[in-house]
């Protein structure tokens, strides 16, 4: 148990630090080039963040509970028969995007997007490989390496680069920085699979076992993809959405605004992950009581830290936005309305806590593909229309649409929510009832 907490303490760590390296490094680059170039980054950063989920097929994140269940059994035909679908499937999904990208330069886009997207996508394919080898490393209990490559070093490598840059003095185009994406990203996946050795994902150790298993494992695994984006890559579709209809100086604004929304997000959720385990322990005592008042209490501190970081942003947020220079100021709006989708989201994430607890995670993504499809098209109606304020406005409405059909859906599926609202009204007839 102890070194599950710890393993537990470990990826939240991981990503506290890969979070303020991805914040530095955008400050960095706000400081050092043009709102135009610094758009164009974060395009090819939210292209490698995306196209990587896409390229995995989603087995990244089945993965985890698969080949930890397989290993534990003695299971390791499954296991190879797991890999080698997943290997082909990957490789499929890599020549497509790679047969795709060209046709961005040929494409009426907006000037920038092609550059990021051929960036973005060279510095996915390894990427994509270093998500499947996180669950690789995890199924082996090689904990570290299933998370400090990903969170901490490559995030880290960016900003040391950025660094390099400033102290050197350099006036370097923004075409180093993404050289500089796609070349750390590749040199993390290779030291990941080195330290893996004949374990990782990739090793070619084909199996001719229960090759019927594949279409479900497909299956399972796009359904997964679908949530693992609207609960892990918000930021970065809207990214990529607002590329579609806004300049790069402007997509540079956007994303400064969604990014540290989304990182007041995080942070203000983290305590939901350490509760995970009491909460189990509470479910399985079948005491009610003792689960509500955890949920109850665990809602509150989350919301009080998003309510508290919202009114705190109104206040000083043209302050933190004039760090990033003058142009990142027609993002204060963009923010609090971001910040408020972020509340939305804290306010509902139990419920997704319960459904995953419940083995019922997978059965949300359609819920999920909604909310996308939402988001797609608000933002396609609105941003031409309001710009930055229109794709935040989007956003909003798309969160609450998957914050309220996910309340229902763990109501159906496991009689109870978990929100802020059930879990004050549980509260109050609990009460009533002493």
């Amino acid at each position: 148990m102890t070194r599950i907490l710890m393993a537990i303490a470990g990826v939240m760590g991981a990503r506290l630090a890969g979070a303020g390296f991805g914040f530095l490094s955008q400050l960095m680059l706000a400081r050092m080039f043009l709102p135009h170039d610094v758009g164009m980054a974060f395009l090819a950063m939210s292209v490698t963040a995306f196209v990587s989920l896409m390229a995995t097929g989603g087995y990244h994140t089945i993965a985890l509970t698969y080949l930890a269940r397989f290993r534990a059994f003695g299971r390791l035909n499954l296991e190879r028969a797991f890999l080698s679908a997943a290997r082909r499937d990957i490789f499929v999904l890599i020549a497509l995007f790679l047969v795709v990208t060209p046709f961005a330069f040929v494409l009426p886009l907006e000037d920038g997007f092609a550059k990021a997207a051929l960036f973005g996508v060279l510095a996915a394919i390894p990427l994509a490989v270093i998500r499947m080898n996180n669950s690789v490393a995890n199924a082996h209990k090689r904990f570290s390496l299933s998370y400090v490559p990903d969170f901490v070093i490559r995030p880290g490598l960016l900003l040391l680069f950025l660094a390099a840059l400033a102290l050197l003095r350099l006036n370097a185009p923004i075409d180093y920085v993404l050289i500089a994406m796609v070349v750390i990203a590749l040199t993390v996946a290779i030291g990941q699979a080195l330290l893996l050795g004949k374990d990782h994902a990739f090793a070619r150790v084909e199996s001719a076992h229960l090759r019927g298993l594949r279409p479900y494992y497909r299956s399972r695994a796009a359904a997964m993809l679908m949530v693992t984006i609207v609960s892990g890559a918000t930021a970065d579709l809207v990214i990529l959405i607002g590329g579609l209809f806004l300049p790069p100086s402007q997509v540079a604004v956007l994303g400064v605004a969604v990014r540290l929304a989304a990182l007041v997000g995080f942070f203000s959720a983290a305590s939901q992950q350490f509760v995970l385990r009491d909460l189990v322990a509470t479910m399985s005592s079948a005491n009610r009581s003792e689960s509500d008042a955890l949920l109850l209490r665990t809602n509150i501190v989350s919301i009080g830290n998003m309510i508290a970081a919202t009114v705190v942003a109104i206040i000083i947020g043209p302050f933190v936005l004039a760090l990033f220079g003058p142009a990142y100021g027609a993002g204060y709006w963009p923010l609090v309305i971001f910040l408020i989708s972020q509340s939305i989201r804290v306010m509902g994430g139990m419920n997704g806590h319960l459904l995953a607890l419940g083995g019922h995670q997978i059965r949300s993504a359609a819920l999920c593909a909604l909310a996308v499809i939402v988001l797609l098209l608000l933002s396609a109606l609105l941003t031409p229309l309001w710009g930055l304020t229109g794709i935040a406005t989007a956003l909003l409405v798309a969160e609450l649409v998957w914050a309220v059909g996910l309340g229902w859906l763990t109501q159906k599926l496991q009689g109870r929510r978990g929100d802020i609202f059930e879990t004050i009204r549980t509260h109050k007839l609990f009460t009533a009832g002493r």
